[in-house]
Protein backbone atom coordinates (compact mmCIF):
# COMPACT_ATOMS: atom_id res chain seq x y z
CA UNK A 1 0.00 0.00 0.00
CA UNK A 2 1.46 3.36 -1.05
CA UNK A 3 0.56 6.33 1.13
CA UNK A 4 0.81 9.73 -0.52
CA UNK A 5 2.93 12.44 1.06
CA UNK A 6 4.22 15.87 0.14
CA UNK A 7 7.57 15.69 -1.61
CA UNK A 8 10.12 18.14 -0.21
CA UNK A 9 13.73 19.00 -0.97
CA UNK A 10 16.08 16.29 0.37
CA UNK A 11 12.97 14.22 1.07
CA UNK A 12 12.79 10.86 2.77
CA UNK A 13 12.10 7.69 0.82
CA UNK A 14 8.39 7.41 -0.05
CA UNK A 15 6.15 6.39 2.83
CA UNK A 16 5.25 2.76 2.33
CA UNK A 17 3.63 0.16 4.55
CA UNK A 18 5.58 -3.09 4.43
CA UNK A 19 2.73 -5.40 5.40
CA UNK A 20 4.95 -8.47 5.71
CA UNK A 21 7.20 -6.76 8.23
CA UNK A 22 4.32 -5.02 10.00
CA UNK A 23 2.46 -8.28 10.59
CA UNK A 24 5.63 -10.14 11.60
CA UNK A 25 6.93 -7.55 14.06
CA UNK A 26 3.52 -6.71 15.50
CA UNK A 27 2.71 -10.40 15.85
CA UNK A 28 5.93 -11.39 17.58
CA UNK A 29 5.76 -8.35 19.86
CA UNK A 30 2.15 -8.95 20.92
CA UNK A 31 2.73 -12.65 21.54
CA UNK A 32 5.83 -11.75 23.59
CA UNK A 33 4.14 -9.14 25.81
CA UNK A 34 0.75 -10.91 26.12
CA UNK A 35 1.06 -14.58 25.25
CA UNK A 36 4.35 -15.28 27.04
CA UNK A 37 3.25 -13.77 30.41
CA UNK A 38 -0.05 -15.68 30.24
CA UNK A 39 1.82 -18.91 29.52
CA UNK A 40 4.25 -18.34 32.39
CA UNK A 41 1.39 -17.41 34.76
CA UNK A 42 -0.49 -20.62 33.94
CA UNK A 43 2.41 -23.04 33.57
CA UNK A 44 5.40 -21.45 35.28
CA UNK A 45 8.91 -21.57 33.86
CA UNK A 46 10.94 -24.75 33.78
CA UNK A 47 14.76 -24.77 33.60
CA UNK A 48 14.62 -26.13 30.05
CA UNK A 49 12.72 -23.08 28.78
CA UNK A 50 15.09 -20.68 30.53
CA UNK A 51 18.12 -22.53 29.14
CA UNK A 52 16.68 -22.62 25.62
CA UNK A 53 15.95 -18.88 25.68
CA UNK A 54 19.40 -18.07 27.09
CA UNK A 55 21.21 -20.25 24.56
CA UNK A 56 19.31 -18.99 21.51
CA UNK A 57 19.36 -15.35 22.60
CA UNK A 58 23.11 -15.56 23.15
CA UNK A 59 23.80 -17.51 19.95
CA UNK A 60 21.67 -15.30 17.70
CA UNK A 61 22.76 -12.09 19.40
CA UNK A 62 26.44 -12.97 19.10
CA UNK A 63 25.95 -14.08 15.51
CA UNK A 64 24.71 -10.55 14.77
CA UNK A 65 27.35 -8.66 16.75
CA UNK A 66 30.38 -10.87 16.06
CA UNK A 67 29.34 -12.18 12.65
CA UNK A 68 26.99 -9.88 10.78
CA UNK A 69 28.47 -6.71 12.25
CA UNK A 70 32.15 -7.01 13.05
CA UNK A 71 33.13 -9.85 10.71
CA UNK A 72 31.04 -9.24 7.60
CA UNK A 73 29.94 -5.59 7.63
CA UNK A 74 33.28 -4.15 8.81
CA UNK A 75 35.77 -6.96 8.14
CA UNK A 76 37.53 -6.27 11.45
CA UNK A 77 38.98 -9.79 11.52
CA UNK A 78 39.15 -12.99 9.47
CA UNK A 79 37.48 -16.21 10.48
CA UNK A 80 37.62 -19.95 10.04
CA UNK A 81 34.82 -21.48 7.88
CA UNK A 82 33.27 -22.93 11.04
CA UNK A 83 32.84 -19.45 12.53
CA UNK A 84 31.50 -18.17 9.21
CA UNK A 85 28.89 -20.93 9.01
CA UNK A 86 27.75 -20.50 12.63
CA UNK A 87 27.50 -16.72 12.13
CA UNK A 88 25.34 -17.22 9.06
CA UNK A 89 23.21 -19.95 10.64
CA UNK A 90 22.43 -18.25 13.94
CA UNK A 91 22.44 -14.83 12.28
CA UNK A 92 19.60 -16.03 10.05
CA UNK A 93 17.85 -17.22 13.22
CA UNK A 94 17.72 -13.61 14.43
CA UNK A 95 15.33 -12.82 11.55
CA UNK A 96 17.24 -9.65 10.58
CA UNK A 97 17.53 -10.50 6.86
CA UNK A 98 20.50 -12.04 5.09
CA UNK A 99 23.98 -10.85 5.98
CA UNK A 100 24.39 -9.61 2.39
CA UNK A 101 21.47 -7.19 2.82
CA UNK A 102 22.26 -6.41 6.46
CA UNK A 103 25.88 -5.48 5.73
CA UNK A 104 24.93 -3.38 2.70
CA UNK A 105 22.47 -1.27 4.68
CA UNK A 106 24.84 -1.02 7.63
CA UNK A 107 27.70 0.20 5.45
CA UNK A 108 25.37 2.84 4.04
CA UNK A 109 24.48 3.82 7.61
CA UNK A 110 28.14 4.51 8.36
CA UNK A 111 28.85 6.22 5.06
CA UNK A 112 25.79 8.48 5.16
CA UNK A 113 25.10 8.71 8.90
CA UNK A 114 22.62 11.42 9.88
CA UNK A 115 21.73 12.21 6.27
CA UNK A 116 18.76 11.31 4.09
CA UNK A 117 20.71 8.37 2.67
CA UNK A 118 21.19 6.83 6.12
CA UNK A 119 18.72 3.89 6.16
CA UNK A 120 17.89 4.44 9.83
CA UNK A 121 18.54 8.16 10.14
CA UNK A 122 17.93 9.34 13.72
CA UNK A 123 17.09 12.82 12.44
CA UNK A 124 13.81 11.37 11.18
CA UNK A 125 12.81 10.51 14.73
CA UNK A 126 13.49 7.99 17.49
CA UNK A 127 10.71 5.62 16.39
CA UNK A 128 11.84 5.81 12.77
CA UNK A 129 15.44 4.88 13.68
CA UNK A 130 14.26 2.11 16.01
CA UNK A 131 11.77 0.28 13.79
CA UNK A 132 9.84 2.71 11.61
CA UNK A 133 12.37 2.44 8.80
CA UNK A 134 11.61 -1.29 8.59
CA UNK A 135 7.83 -0.91 8.74
CA UNK A 136 7.06 2.24 6.79
CA UNK A 137 9.85 2.93 4.30
CA UNK A 138 10.73 1.30 1.03
CA UNK A 139 14.53 1.37 0.70
CA UNK A 140 16.47 0.75 -2.47
CA UNK A 141 19.47 -1.38 -1.53
CA UNK A 142 22.61 -0.83 -3.57
CA UNK A 143 24.60 -4.04 -3.25
CA UNK A 144 27.65 -2.57 -4.96
CA UNK A 145 29.05 -1.74 -1.51
CA UNK A 146 29.27 -5.44 -0.57
CA UNK A 147 31.08 -6.80 -3.63
CA UNK A 148 33.64 -8.36 -1.28
CA UNK A 149 30.95 -10.51 0.35
CA UNK A 150 29.66 -11.61 -3.02
CA UNK A 151 32.77 -13.75 -3.45
CA UNK A 152 31.72 -16.07 -0.61
CA UNK A 153 29.42 -18.83 -1.90
CA UNK A 154 27.97 -19.59 1.54
CA UNK A 155 27.03 -15.94 2.08
CA UNK A 156 25.29 -15.85 -1.28
CA UNK A 157 23.49 -19.13 -0.57
CA UNK A 158 22.17 -17.66 2.67
CA UNK A 159 21.07 -14.54 0.78
CA UNK A 160 19.28 -16.41 -1.99
CA UNK A 161 17.65 -18.94 0.35
CA UNK A 162 17.28 -16.72 3.41
CA UNK A 163 13.79 -17.90 4.41
CA UNK A 164 14.96 -21.51 4.43
CA UNK A 165 17.95 -20.65 6.61
CA UNK A 166 15.87 -18.48 8.97
CA UNK A 167 12.98 -20.88 9.45
CA UNK A 168 15.32 -23.84 9.96
CA UNK A 169 17.56 -22.10 12.48
CA UNK A 170 14.99 -19.94 14.27
CA UNK A 171 11.86 -22.07 14.28
CA UNK A 172 12.39 -25.72 13.36
CA UNK A 173 15.50 -26.27 15.49
CA UNK A 174 14.03 -24.94 18.80
CA UNK A 175 10.68 -26.64 18.11
CA UNK A 176 12.43 -29.96 17.53
CA UNK A 177 14.32 -29.50 20.81
CA UNK A 178 11.06 -28.54 22.54
CA UNK A 179 9.19 -31.54 21.17
CA UNK A 180 11.98 -33.88 22.26
CA UNK A 181 11.92 -32.44 25.78
CA UNK A 182 8.14 -32.39 26.08
CA UNK A 183 7.87 -28.57 26.16
CA UNK A 184 6.81 -27.75 22.61
CA UNK A 185 4.57 -24.77 23.43
CA UNK A 186 7.11 -23.29 25.83
CA UNK A 187 9.84 -23.68 23.22
CA UNK A 188 7.69 -21.85 20.69
CA UNK A 189 6.58 -18.99 22.93
CA UNK A 190 9.83 -18.42 24.84
CA UNK A 191 12.57 -19.95 22.68
CA UNK A 192 11.21 -18.69 19.37
CA UNK A 193 8.86 -15.71 19.67
CA UNK A 194 10.06 -14.16 22.93
CA UNK A 195 13.70 -14.62 21.99
CA UNK A 196 13.20 -13.10 18.51
CA UNK A 197 11.54 -10.03 20.04
CA UNK A 198 14.25 -9.63 22.68
CA UNK A 199 17.11 -9.83 20.16
CA UNK A 200 15.31 -7.60 17.66
CA UNK A 201 14.78 -4.72 20.03
CA UNK A 202 18.22 -5.07 21.53
CA UNK A 203 19.63 -4.59 18.02
CA UNK A 204 17.21 -1.75 17.29
CA UNK A 205 18.27 0.07 20.49
CA UNK A 206 21.66 0.60 18.88
CA UNK A 207 20.04 2.49 16.01
CA UNK A 208 17.72 4.50 18.25
CA UNK A 209 18.98 4.83 21.84
CA UNK A 210 22.67 5.02 20.87
CA UNK A 211 21.93 7.81 18.40
CA UNK A 212 19.76 9.76 20.84
CA UNK A 213 21.03 9.23 24.39
CA UNK A 214 24.52 8.82 25.82
CA UNK A 215 27.87 10.51 25.39
CA UNK A 216 29.64 11.60 22.19
CA UNK A 217 32.98 10.41 23.53
CA UNK A 218 34.93 10.34 20.28
CA UNK A 219 33.08 12.55 17.79
CA UNK A 220 30.65 15.37 18.60
CA UNK A 221 29.69 15.90 14.96
CA UNK A 222 27.70 12.67 14.47
CA UNK A 223 24.78 11.40 16.50
CA UNK A 224 26.41 8.10 17.54
CA UNK A 225 26.88 7.92 21.31
CA UNK A 226 28.21 5.56 23.96
CA UNK A 227 25.51 4.05 26.19
CA UNK A 228 26.52 1.48 28.80
CA UNK A 229 23.03 0.01 29.27
CA UNK A 230 22.67 -0.79 25.57
CA UNK A 231 26.12 -2.38 25.73
CA UNK A 232 24.82 -4.72 28.45
CA UNK A 233 21.86 -5.72 26.28
CA UNK A 234 23.77 -6.15 23.02
CA UNK A 235 27.06 -7.90 23.81
CA UNK A 236 29.06 -4.68 23.82
CA UNK A 237 27.56 -2.83 20.85
CA UNK A 238 26.50 0.14 22.98
CA UNK A 239 29.88 1.87 22.76
CA UNK A 240 28.64 3.40 19.57
CA UNK A 241 30.59 6.65 19.51
CA UNK A 242 33.81 4.65 19.49
CA UNK A 243 32.47 2.31 16.84
CA UNK A 244 31.48 5.10 14.47
CA UNK A 245 34.82 6.82 14.93
CA UNK A 246 36.82 3.58 14.50
CA UNK A 247 34.59 1.09 12.62
CA UNK A 248 37.54 -1.05 11.53
CA UNK A 249 38.45 -1.98 15.14
CA UNK A 250 37.19 -5.40 16.23
CA UNK A 251 36.44 -3.94 19.66
CA UNK A 252 33.64 -1.59 20.65
CA UNK A 253 34.44 -1.30 24.33
CA UNK A 254 38.13 -0.47 24.61
CA UNK A 255 38.52 0.09 28.33
CA UNK A 256 39.12 -2.84 30.67
CA UNK A 257 35.79 -2.33 32.43
CA UNK A 258 33.71 -2.04 29.24
CA UNK A 259 31.19 -4.85 28.83
CA UNK A 260 32.01 -6.26 25.39
CA UNK A 261 31.50 -10.05 25.19
CA UNK A 262 31.76 -9.84 21.39
CA UNK A 263 35.32 -8.56 21.69
CA UNK A 264 36.20 -11.26 24.21
CA UNK A 265 34.69 -13.98 22.00
CA UNK A 266 36.67 -12.82 18.95
CA UNK A 267 39.87 -12.70 21.03
CA UNK A 268 39.28 -16.16 22.54
CA UNK A 269 38.54 -17.63 19.12
CA UNK A 270 41.84 -16.18 17.92
CA UNK A 271 43.65 -18.01 20.73
CA UNK A 272 42.39 -21.36 19.39
CA UNK A 273 42.99 -20.50 15.75
CA UNK A 274 39.40 -19.87 14.62
CA UNK A 275 39.86 -16.13 14.02
CA UNK A 276 42.91 -14.12 12.93
CA UNK A 277 44.14 -10.72 11.77
CA UNK A 278 42.22 -8.87 14.49
CA UNK A 279 42.31 -5.15 13.67
CA UNK A 280 43.02 -2.70 16.48
CA UNK A 281 43.37 1.06 16.37
CA UNK A 282 46.44 2.50 18.11
CA UNK A 283 45.75 3.72 21.65
CA UNK A 284 47.33 7.01 20.64
CA UNK A 285 44.82 7.49 17.82
CA UNK A 286 42.04 6.69 20.26
CA UNK A 287 43.36 9.18 22.81
CA UNK A 288 43.80 11.83 20.13
CA UNK A 289 40.21 11.40 18.94
CA UNK A 290 38.92 11.57 22.50
CA UNK A 291 40.82 14.79 23.18
CA UNK A 292 39.54 16.39 19.98
CA UNK A 293 35.98 15.48 20.99
CA UNK A 294 36.51 16.99 24.44
CA UNK A 295 37.88 20.21 22.96
CA UNK A 296 35.03 20.49 20.46
CA UNK A 297 32.51 19.76 23.20
CA UNK A 298 33.78 22.80 25.11
CA UNK A 299 33.65 24.89 21.94
CA UNK A 300 30.03 23.88 21.29
CA UNK A 301 29.00 24.80 24.82
CA UNK A 302 30.81 28.13 24.58
CA UNK A 303 28.71 29.17 21.59
CA UNK A 304 25.92 30.04 24.03
CA UNK A 305 28.15 32.07 26.35
CA UNK A 306 28.79 35.85 26.34
CA UNK A 307 31.43 36.97 23.82
CA UNK A 308 34.03 38.18 26.37
CA UNK A 309 33.95 34.94 28.35
CA UNK A 310 33.90 32.86 25.17
CA UNK A 311 36.94 34.60 23.64
CA UNK A 312 39.01 34.31 26.83
CA UNK A 313 38.08 30.68 27.39
CA UNK A 314 38.73 29.70 23.78
CA UNK A 315 42.22 31.15 23.95
CA UNK A 316 42.93 29.26 27.18
CA UNK A 317 41.43 26.14 25.62
CA UNK A 318 43.70 26.41 22.59
CA UNK A 319 46.85 26.72 24.72
CA UNK A 320 45.96 23.74 26.90
CA UNK A 321 44.95 21.60 23.96
CA UNK A 322 48.27 22.28 22.20
CA UNK A 323 50.08 21.24 25.38
CA UNK A 324 48.06 18.02 25.41
CA UNK A 325 48.78 17.28 21.75
CA UNK A 326 52.49 17.87 22.26
CA UNK A 327 52.61 15.62 25.34
CA UNK A 328 50.70 12.87 23.54
CA UNK A 329 52.94 13.09 20.47
CA UNK A 330 56.04 12.98 22.66
CA UNK A 331 54.79 9.86 24.44
CA UNK A 332 53.94 8.15 21.14
CA UNK A 333 57.37 8.99 19.68
CA UNK A 334 59.16 7.45 22.65
CA UNK A 335 57.02 4.31 22.45
CA UNK A 336 57.95 3.94 18.78
CA UNK A 337 61.62 4.40 19.62
CA UNK A 338 61.44 1.76 22.37
CA UNK A 339 59.52 -0.68 20.14
CA UNK A 340 62.12 -0.35 17.41
CA UNK A 341 65.00 -0.91 19.82
CA UNK A 342 63.21 -3.85 21.43
CA UNK A 343 62.98 -5.59 18.06
CA UNK A 344 66.67 -4.97 17.30
CA UNK A 345 68.37 -5.68 20.65
CA UNK A 346 68.40 -9.32 21.78
CA UNK A 347 69.61 -8.51 25.30
CA UNK A 348 66.47 -7.09 26.93
CA UNK A 349 68.47 -5.73 29.86
CA UNK A 350 70.68 -3.65 27.57
CA UNK A 351 71.35 -0.17 28.99
CA UNK A 352 70.20 1.51 25.74
CA UNK A 353 66.89 -0.32 25.86
CA UNK A 354 66.37 0.48 29.54
CA UNK A 355 67.10 4.14 28.86
CA UNK A 356 64.47 4.18 26.11
CA UNK A 357 61.97 2.54 28.48
CA UNK A 358 62.68 5.20 31.07
CA UNK A 359 61.91 7.91 28.48
CA UNK A 360 58.62 6.18 27.65
CA UNK A 361 57.57 6.18 31.29
CA UNK A 362 58.60 9.79 31.78
CA UNK A 363 56.68 10.88 28.66
CA UNK A 364 53.61 8.94 29.80
CA UNK A 365 53.74 10.56 33.22
CA UNK A 366 54.08 13.97 31.61
CA UNK A 367 51.03 13.34 29.43
CA UNK A 368 48.97 12.16 32.40
CA UNK A 369 49.91 15.29 34.35
CA UNK A 370 48.93 17.56 31.47
CA UNK A 371 45.67 15.63 31.00
CA UNK A 372 44.85 16.05 34.70
CA UNK A 373 45.31 19.81 34.27
CA UNK A 374 43.07 19.66 31.19
CA UNK A 375 40.31 17.93 33.15
CA UNK A 376 40.66 20.34 36.03
CA UNK A 377 40.32 23.22 33.57
CA UNK A 378 37.10 21.68 32.17
CA UNK A 379 35.80 21.00 35.68
CA UNK A 380 36.24 24.65 36.69
CA UNK A 381 34.33 25.98 33.69
CA UNK A 382 30.73 27.04 34.44
CA UNK A 383 29.56 24.61 31.72
CA UNK A 384 27.78 21.21 31.83
CA UNK A 385 30.88 19.17 30.89
CA UNK A 386 32.20 15.83 32.07
CA UNK A 387 35.58 14.48 30.94
CA UNK A 388 36.60 11.02 32.13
Amino acid sequence: MIVTYTKMENSRPPLYINWRNLVFFAGTFLVSVIGVPIYIYRNGLVPFEIALFAFLATATGMAITVGYHRLFAHRTFKANPVVIFLSLFFGAAAFEESVFQWASQHRDHHRYVDTERDPYNIKQGFFYAHIGWILFRNHTIDYRNVKDLEQNKLIMHQHRHYILWAVTASVLLPLAIGAFSGHLLGAFLIGVVGRITFVHHGTFFINSVCHYFGKSTYDVHVSAKDHWLVALLTNGEGYHSFHHRFPSDYRNGVRWYHWDPSKWAIWLLARIGLTRDLKRVSKFHILAARLVAEKESVELHLEREPHAFRAMTLENLKVRYEQLKTALHNWESHVREYTQLYSEISNKSDALLQSALHRVRAAQEQFLNVRDQWRQFAHELPLPLSFS
